[in-house]
């Protein structure tokens, strides 16, 4: 390392740490990586969600940090296992080839000597001499046999190594990109999705919306009941998600308390109404305390909507979707506010 890089990595650190003072922060491992990140903007993506909540409310709960590690920093070491498992499963083929080569090999020495066999009894006319050549040729096809059976195992037993490797790899695969609070999609399968969408929508002109949903007032709810609740209204969320897509519709927890929902062959006009069905169905699902049966209250949302331009990449209709999401917030929230017009849904604000 060069003393510019030292330099600079030690700078670096520095304005990390004094960034974790500042919002008194943990300074922990985890915490440090986080922000040496975010002070040396390698993840620009992940630097506007920060900026984003500390415009909001100032300050970064420890559920927040947690949540922007696990979508962001720790999506690299799943990065990192699917390449693991991806050289496991590359070494295992070698060592099949390799298997299968070596007796390919010895099964074409075999044949030879049984040629030569042939060759001999076919010439020759003494009693002991056949007899010799026989019981070789015998010793022979049973050291085949040996040889056969031992590969049969080999092979069988890396064929469980395969199996074991490739269900490894699926597992890693799904984890990768679904969230284990809601099931639904996380941000790495949203990005996925949207492409795919756009990719479509340039050979085909059907239009798509794109819905942008945050949970009103959250983190008052997560800081006054524990974030076990908290993940519980996180869970309620997603289930109506799940509850009210349809057909090729993709919704996904776009991280913390925010969700996207991809509404496939879509006019505005009509995801503007599937928005504000899903908004009423979730203010009318009260919580409850499950061990006391304490109503907890109402849930409520706000949501955003875009629609698809021709042309046009993801980051695009994710940031009118986003403004539109803020718009409702700014109006009084548990309201939909669509592109295009001022007019909004209002529910009862929260």
């Amino acid at each position: 390392m060069t003393g510019h890089d030292h330099d600079y990595t030690l700078h670096i650190a520095e304005r990390a740490l004094e960034r974790m003072k500042a919002l008194s922060v943990p300074a922990d491992p985890a915490g440090y990586e986080l922000w040496y990140s975010y002070v040396s903007n390698r993840n620009p993506e992940m630097n506007r969600r920060i900026d984003r909540i500390l415009d909001e409310k100032g300050s970064l709960s420890a559920f927040d940090l947690d949540e922007i590690y696990d979508e962001y920093l720790s999506s690299s070491r799943t990065h990192s296992e699917l390449q693991q498992v991806g050289t496991d499963v590359s070494r295992e083929i070698d060592k099949i080839v390799a298997m299968l080569s070596e007796f390919i090999l010895s099964t074409s020495q075999e044949r030879g000597e049984c040629s030569n066999a042939s060759q001999q009894l076919a010439q020759s006319t003494d009693e002991g001499t056949t007899r010799a050549i026989v019981d070789a040729l015998i010793n022979s096809l049973r050291s085949v046999e040996v040889r056969h059976a031992a590969m049969e195992q080999r092979l069988n037993a890396a064929k469980r190594e395969m199996e074991l490797l490739q269900c490894s790899l699926a597992t890693v695969s799904i984890e990768a990109n679904q969230d284990p609070v809601t099931g639904l999609a996380n941000r790495r399968g949203f990005n996925t999705a949207i492409e795919r969408a756009c990719d479509r929508a340039a050979d085909d002109p059907r239009a798509f919306c794109l819905l942008m949903l945050d949970i009103d007032h959250f983190k008052n709810f997560n800081d006054r009941f524990g974030h076990v609740m908290g993940d519980s209204v996180i869970s309620l969320v997603g289930a109506t998600l799940k509850q009210s897509i349809k057909g090729q519709d993709f919704a996904a927890r776009y991280g913390g308390e925010e969700f996207a929902i991809i509404l496939s062959d879509t006019a505005l006009a009509d995801a503007r109404k599937v928005a504000d069905r899903i908004r009423e169905k979730i203010m009318d699902r009260e919580l409850k305390k499950r061990s006391t049966g304490e109503s907890l209250g109402k849930v409520t949302v706000s949501i955003g909507v875009s629609a698809y331009r021709p042309g046009e990449r993801p980051r695009a209709v994710v940031e009118r979707a986003d403004k539109c999401l803020y718009e409702a917030k700014h109006s009084g929230r548990n309201c939909v506010r669509c592109e295009g017009d001022g007019a909004d849904m209002r529910g009862n604000a929260a």
